[in-house]
């Protein structure tokens, strides 16, 4: 037999500390621009592909074209703390995190993971987030009981009718 899930719609409350955390990483998120330009001027290479991680420095080592820099960092792109070179990296990266204003700063998956806006194995939860940095979720589970009441149920119809206003907004 069968089972059919059920599909529930939902958007973030506003006001609450989940909705101002989201919208403090949004509005943080175009910072890391300028922290890629600054690490690839530090390396003396082209970055385009961080790891949007505050006190570590994560790159794309695909991207790494001089092998004093490829030693630097681990296969999986973590900077390596067992040289004085790379102390030195980090701890210029860092500055360029406070010159930033980025110290603070919290990935989308850690905020959701915090605020249980995430999905458990087999199920599936989709979202989008508006011109207003608000977020809409889809989602074949109860989120609202999962999240504790950070997000409110609405129809899939108002689900649906906001993703194409924003749709034709980025048109």
């Amino acid at each position: 037999m069968k089972v059919i899930k059920v599909i529930q719609c939902y958007k973030i409350r506003r006001g609450t500390n989940y909705d101002k955390a989201i919208k403090k990483h949004l509005e943080q998120r175009p910072q890391w621009r300028n922290v890629f330009d600054k690490v690839g001027v530090l390396l003396n290479e082209n970055i385009t592909e961080m790891g949007l991680v505050a006190d570590e420095l994560w790159v794309n080592t695909n991207q790494l074209t001089k092998d004093e820099n490829k030693k630097l960092f681990n296969k999986n792109g973590k900077l390596k703390s067992n040289t004085n070179r790379a102390k030195e990296i980090l701890d210029s990266y860092k500055k360029i995190i406070a010159e930033e204003g980025l110290t603070d700063f919290q990935g989308w998956q850690l905020i959701n993971f915090t605020y249980g806006a995430m999905r458990s194995q087999g199920q599936h939860l989709e979202s989008f987030v508006t011109s207003e940095n608000d977020i809409y979720f889809k989602a074949d589970f109860n989120l609202e009981e999962r999240t504790k009441g950070l997000v409110e149920s609405i129809t899939e119809i108002e689900y649906e009718e906001k993703y194409l206003e924003e749709l034709k907004k980025g048109q």
